[in-house]
């Protein structure tokens, strides 16, 4: 067996960098301190991080105060605006936290790269070439959503329109956005930040999602070697001219080995993106919150049937961005526990003793399965999402009888 397989992992995280590296807020600079070039860079991130993440949240916010501060809103336009001010303030955290652990980002992608010395044979090879066809096709799909909704709301409603109201509600201040002077220049800079705000969103959300597709993929690699134990002993005594238990003895280092490094693996992601998953965890539940108040304080919702159809999708996509965090993390914890049964069902009764101490030590350290957690120990699974559902149930409820 070969001892590695030529297998280029980092095209699991190469779409979304691809992304960031397109709007100019990839994390790294390429270029040193003292170049221009790094210059350049600063002054870009700069300009782009104040046009695309600042300003539009800032004056949507003010526009919701002074929509309070008039007495005439109504709550569903309130909870509109809210969620529309705290989804680009998730986009604009989840970016700033990635830009802050920078440090164990580049540690976690040469870990990507270094762990694919423990794939030897072609199965491992094709195990995490589809969970990498699987990684991308997702991001695909959701940049493709993306760019639907953003055509929709942001061009073709305002566009039937006419275009005499402003796609999102902003208030700078210092001059009326409805001025015709200022109105065509608004609208075209809420046409062009949108879609940078939106492709950034799904980036970050794809470059998490996909190293626990990778977590996923290693996992499975491992079980399947512990499922196939005996065909790959019997290649390795045919390639190194040894007895069964030396074969044994020789996988079986490899699987401990390959398992310590996804445990280190996931520590460093739990280091690199912890703080995504917090405040993902966090604003998602505010959002679907308000969200559901939002449709309950819709008047005569048989006369606004399309406002609710695109609410609900609305809720729908936060919902799916809770879950699927959730999601991935508990597939994590199910791999991780399925490699005690796989170790105990492969064939070592019949190795010496020494084998055996060792492969039950491994069952008995496979038992305790690998849980992604949050930095304030939240673990991300299945079970947590169904605790925030319904906790949020239960605020929505109460604010709507305070609605009342």
């Amino acid at each position: 067996m070969k001892p590695s397989l030529k297998i280029d992992l980092i095209q699991f995280i190469t779409l979304p960098i691809k992304s960031l590296k397109f709007f100019g807020i990839w994390v790294f600079i390429p270029y040193p301190i003292t170049s221009i070039g790094f210059w350049i860079g600063v002054l870009v991130r700069f300009v782009v991080g104040i046009s695309i993440f600042i300003i539009p949240t800032a004056t949507q916010f003010l526009y919701l105060v002074t929509l309070i501060m008039s007495g005439n809103a109504e709550i569903s336009e309130i909870a509109g605006i809210i969620n529309l001010v705290l989804t680009e303030l998730l986009t604009s955290v989840r970016l700033l936290d990635l830009r802050l652990r920078r440090k164990s980002l580049t540690q976690l992608m040469d870990q990507l790269v270094n762990i694919e010395s423990h794939c030897f044979v072609d199965a491992h090879k094709e195990i995490l070439e589809t969970a990498m066809k699987k990684s991308r096709k997702l991001y695909l799909w959701m940049l493709f959503l993306t760019i639907f909704d953003i055509t929709v709301h942001v061009i073709v409603v305002p566009a039937l329109q006419g275009f005499q109201t402003l796609p999102l509600k902003m208030d700078f201040i210092i001059f009326d956005v409805n001025d015709e002077n200022y109105f065509k220049y608004i609208c075209a800079y809420q046409i062009l930040y949108k879609p940078a705000m939106l492709t950034t969103f799904v980036a970050l959300l794809s470059l998490l999602w996909s190293f626990m597709m990778s977590i996923i993929g290693q996992l499975d690699v491992l079980i399947y070697n512990f499922e196939n134990m005996n065909g790959l002993v019997e290649a390795m005594k045919a390639e190194r001219l040894c007895d069964g238990n030396e074969a044994f003895k020789e996988i079986f280092k490899r699987c401990v080995l390959h398992h310590h490094e996804i445990i280190r693996y996931l520590t460093t992601f739990q280091n690199a993106f912890g703080g995504q998953m917090l405040t993902t965890l966090i604003l998602s539940a505010t959002i679907i919150g308000t969200t559901a108040l939002q449709i309950l304080s819709i008047e005569s919702p048989t006369k606004n049937i399309t406002v609710i159809i695109w609410v609900l999708l609305f809720l729908f996509i936060t919902v799916f961005i809770l879950f699927g965090d959730c999601y991935y993390g508990d597939i994590i914890r199910v791999k991780s526990s399925q490699l005690a049964t796989a170790a105990f069902a492969c064939p070592w009764l019949n190795k010496r003793n020494q084998l055996k101490k060792n492969l039950l030590i491994f069952i008995a350290k496979c038992q305790q399965p690998l849980i992604v957690m949050t930095p304030i120990l939240v673990p991300v699974t299945i079970q947590t999402f169904t605790l925030v559902m319904n906790w949020t149930y239960k605020g929505c409820a109460v604010l709507n009888q305070m609605k009342k």
